[in-house]
């Protein structure tokens, strides 16, 4: 309970994650404090935090819970059996062109084994990894705005993709074949992620820093199919990814950014060590497995970083 109260900073957070009511968690560190003899939380406003003896107490809870799962997953490594429940959280395209494509060898492979998926873009995602709430997760992270690395989790780049204009067919911009300027599209409507997403950010910083202005966003959403229609029909523009695959949809025009260069990475993470339980390998080998596929199907693709 200290250790998820470090992490989460409310009883109601601590209550919600362990399954318990919050006057039970009061109750259990009111317990603690006594048997320990010092006191371990102190109010802080409305909030509960650890006091220094706290803090040592969930330092050492650290290290005893690491320590039993690492038990766990040896256990399960040595039995060898693939079952059991893999969570996991990645991004549409991710989900669509690497994801997708594994499952059904998966189930074949695997019958015990199931592979619980969610289509979710939020900032606690890699948080969620680290409380083992989820095992595997896969993220975007752009060229020129990556995500922090974390030492308790490994990162892997499965896929490299560059990141495109797409303008409505009868843009002026669209008609000549050749890269177009993000200096040229200050005054255009743009389409993106919702506030606080990588992709929203993305097109932020990229008009600003290759075109020298603030995009006017007309239309927020995650979800690709919204984003082209608001290009086709809205009059919008919009960055958009190799693998979105914009250039098959009607009314769209897909042109390179000429000031540079700009990359989507797709990274593919979990806990150090996890890849010992034989389910979480298994799934790993067949996400890298659709990796090196899809690449050999979209060469404009890179496996890894460029």
């Amino acid at each position: 309970m200290l250790r998820e109260l470090k992490l989460r900073g409310t009883l109601g957070a601590v209550a919600d994650a362990l399954g318990y009511t919050p006057s039970a968690v009061s109750q259990q560190l009111a317990q603690l404090q006594r048997e320990v003899g010092v006191p371990v939380v102190e109010r802080a406003g409305r909030r509960l935090r650890l006091t220094e003896a706290g803090e040592v107490l969930a330092e050492h809870a650290d290290v005893l819970l690491a320590r039993a799962k690492r038990a766990e997953e040896a256990a399960l490594a040595a039995s060898g059996r693939v079952a059991g429940v893999v969570r996991l959280v990645g991004f549409q395209t991710a989900l669509l062109h690497v994801l997708a494509p594994a499952l059904p060898r998966l189930a074949e492979a695997y019958p015990e084994l199931v592979v619980d998926v969610l289509d979710e873009e939020f900032h606690r995602v890699l948080q969620a990894l680290v409380l083992q709430e989820i095992d595997v997760v896969l993220t975007d992270e752009y060229s020129h705005l990556p995500r922090p690395r974390r030492p308790e989790l490994r990162a892997e780049v499965l896929i490299t993709e560059v990141m495109r204009v797409g303008l409505p067919e009868d843009h002026p911009l669209a008609q000549d074949g050749g890269p177009v300027r993000m200096v040229d599209l200050a005054g255009c409507p743009w389409a993106t992620g919702h506030v606080g997403t990588n992709h929203g950010d993305l097109l932020e910083r990229t008009c600003v820093e290759l075109g020298g202005f603030r995009p006017d966003v007309r239309y927020r959403s995650n979800d690709l199919m919204v984003i082209f229609s608001m290009v086709a029909r809205g009059g919008a523009v919009c960055l958009v990814p190799d693998l979105a695959l914009a250039e098959r949809e009607e009314g769209i025009v897909v042109r390179d950014v000429a000031e540079a260069r700009v990359d989507r990475r797709m990274v593919l993470w979990t806990r150090v060590g996890a890849d010992v339980r034989p389910s979480v390998r298994a799934v790993l080998e067949e996400l890298r497995r659709s990796a090196d596929e899809l690449v050999e199907r979209r060469p404009s693709c890179i496996r890894g970083v460029r």
